[in-house]
């Protein structure tokens, strides 16, 4: 039995490369093609089970292919399944010209990986395991071996950067939600990051100079002396090399924290410096042992700051001079525009005089920093290149019409993540009593520009972007608030949805169905909100009835079962049975949250209330590994130091006896 075969018409290069190998590791045969003319043509040949195309491919669009497929269906035979994207937010004309044709899914850009191939699996059956093992025997384009350290048993989607350099990969990867282990080749050289929803959360690297003993050694903290001492203990097996050298004295808390993080970003941002290298990504894995990326910035921002300061300027004059005829147009994709990134003052200004009007050879004069900048820009899709000056990009570059904070460092949200838990649903709560008109603050009768303006405020502050390093219950929330401003949005901005919608406030009908899922998430955070309140208090029974609330309507967040088992300690701390519960629950906490601190602490105070200290220093350091500002993770490790020395100065007095 041969593998389905799928035909995937898309304009965007680096997309396509990634859905090819994707879809190829899943076990499909993939016909990938650029252009509306060429996927006609290659839909005669070869008839594929799948189509995923474009709307706006070139010489013909995707709507234009699609009617021309339909028409060439034999008689008797069931139509393709067909997948459109849209680069833009899909308009009512869009979704029904699509629905007229036929098409399965109409799905507007970036589209997370996970969900693209949940729908292909949906609409074409898989491939059975032996057509799976003869497409794995086809081509690829590099050889790599398994991270032993990675846990996941989905196959890799491989490329070089010759293909897809790395800040590409990266924009794509978080445009596509990925979450999984990517890892990394240039020549002798091994990385591995994890990705969450795109983000990185932790990284690990087999290079001898980003080690942390040599971070401190280059930081003038160590001299090489303790370094190798600290070696030694490690291979005596005495722990990892950071508590060893907080026992030793030779560093505190503090410095081992910042350290730590020092380390994570310099594995990351030396990846941007490689000119030739491989990468895999095994969606669904993780990686043990690994340096947390205590990010608290988007992706974008890691991509813009990868390219200012490393990424080879060869590269991005090549590139620039290469596109130097095409123009710079304002990205289509909402996601994309009003993504979170924090630019530097001569930044924005570059920024504020982009009008969609002029091609980049105007900018090949530019200082290196600007070069840097109008390429990290591209590389992040807030900027697209198009063939012409095109009077929409122009408009949507006018700062008056809102399309973009320039400002640098904005933060819409407050950093405080209880205070981020509070404001948005209070946010989702205050959407859901509002109709559209109201969640924008403006009139029925709006102009377009008016409505474009309110729309591009809301959605910056309620952008995903602002909440990927944070809890899932937040993220949640966070989402539900964007669906329901892009959905309000593209109502209002269509004028013949915008007078129906009008019509059914007036007969009563204008309230839209919420969702399950999003009632779930805000009745847990509601109740998560009352307990944190009330174990505040010491009122640990009634806050654990709210954590069990929490757990109730999201089982999956790992917040919530680490509150609730340290909940059930507070509540039962002489219990021993009820101590073993609420490990079962941190554990499983810490599982579910591996990038976030609080389950790591809470189980580093149960594992001492048990007398496991080794076992709970582990638990803390890890703490301060994800968040080096958790301060109860740091008072607990100088403690538990504190407690060794003097156990040290009675032994010695016990001796000298």
């Amino acid at each position: 039995m041969f593998p389905r075969t799928i035909l995937c018409a898309l304009d965007n290069r680096d997309l396509a490369r990634i859905f090819e190998s994707a879809l190829e590791g899943a076990g499909y045969k993939v016909l990938v093609v650029r252009d509306g003319f060429r996927a006609l043509s290659v839909w005669s040949e070869d008839r594929p089970d799948l189509v995923i195309a474009d709307v706006s491919l070139p010489k013909r669009d995707g709507f234009e292919v699609v009617e021309l497929m339909r028409k060439e269906v034999d008689e008797g035979t069931a139509p393709c399944p067909i997948i459109l994207l849209s680069d833009s937010s899909i308009s009512p004309h869009y979704q029904e010209r699509a629905d007229s044709l036929g098409v399965e899914l109409l799905l507007a850009k970036p589209v997370p990986l996970d969900r693209l191939l949940k729908q292909v699996d949906r609409l074409i059956k898989p491939p059975s395991p032996e057509s799976a093992d003869l497409q794995a025997t086809s081509k690829s384009t590099v050889e790599a071996k398994r991270d032993p350290d990675a846990d996941g048993s989905s196959k890799p989607m491989r490329g070089t950067f010759a293909e897809l350099p790395f800040p590409r990969l990266l924009h794509q990867l978080h445009g596509l939600r990925a979450t999984g282990v990517l890892r990394l080749a240039s020549g002798r050289k091994l990385k591995a990051i994890e990705l969450r929803e795109g983000v990185p959360i932790a990284i690990k690297s087999n290079l001898i100079h980003e080690c942390l003993g040599n971070i401190l050694i280059r930081s003038g903290v160590l001299n090489e002396e303790q370094h190798q001492e600290s070696l030694d203990r490690m291979k005596r097996g005495e722990g990892m090399q950071g508590e060893i050298l907080i026992a030793m004295e030779f560093v505190d808390e503090e410095i081992l924290a910042s350290a730590l993080c020092e380390q994570a970003r310099e594995k990351l941002f030396e990846i941007f410096e490689w000119k030739k290298g491989r990468f895999e990504l095994a969606v669904g894995s993780e990686i043990k042992r690994a340096n947390a990326l205590a990010l608290s910035s988007s992706t974008a921002n890691v991509i813009l700051e990868g390219v200012r300061h490393h990424y080879p300027i060869a590269a991005i004059d090549k590139f620039l001079s290469t596109h130097r005829h095409r123009y710079l147009g304002w990205a289509a994709s909402p996601f994309y525009r009003f993504q979170e990134i924090d630019l530097e003052d001569d930044e924005a200004a570059l920024v504020s005089q982009l009008d969609g009007l002029n091609p980049l050879e105007k900018y090949a004069a530019a200082s290196e920093g600007m070069r840097r900048a109008l390429f990290g820009l591209l590389v992040t899709g807030m900027f697209e290149l198009v063939q012409n000056e095109s009077p929409r990009n122009a408009r949507l570059g006018c700062a008056e019409e809102g399309a973009v904070d320039a400002r640098p460092g904005r933060r819409e949200i407050a950093v405080d993540e209880t205070a981020i838990r509070a404001e948005l649903a209070e946010l989702v709560q205050n959407l859901r009593k509002k109709n559209y008109f109201e969640i924008f603050g403006v009139a029925q009768s709006c102009t377009e520009p008016a409505l474009d303006l309110a729309y591009s405020d809301l959605a910056r502050r309620a952008h995903p972007d602002r909440f990927q390093t944070k809890g899932l219950a937040i993220r949640e929330l966070a989402s539900e608030v964007y669906e329901r401003v892009s959905e309000a949005y593209e109502t209002l901005r269509d004028r013949t949805r915008r007078q129906q919608y009008i019509l059914e406030l007036q007969i009563g009908e204008g309230q839209s169905t919420e969702n399950e899922s999003g009632k779930r998430a805000l009745a847990a955070e509601n109740a998560f909100q009352l307990g944190m309140g009330l174990i505040q208090k010491r009122a640990h029974e009634e806050a654990l009835m709210h954590f069990g609330k929490s757990l109730e309507q999201n089982p999956e967040d790992g917040e919530y079962h680490a509150y609730y088992g340290w909940c059930l300690y507070l509540c039962n701390p002489d219990s021993s049975a009820m101590v073993e519960e609420a490990i079962e629950h941190v554990n499983r906490g810490a599982r579910l949250a591996r990038d976030r601190e609080k389950p790591f602490l809470f189980l580093g105070r149960l594992y001492k209330v048990i007398g496991k200290v080794t076992r709970a220093e582990r638990m803390f350091t890890r703490a301060v590994q994800i968040q080096p500002g958790c301060v109860e993770a740091l008072r607990e490790l100088r403690l538990i130091n504190l407690r060794k020395e003097k156990s040290k100065g009675l032994i010695k007095r016990m001796l000298r006896r």
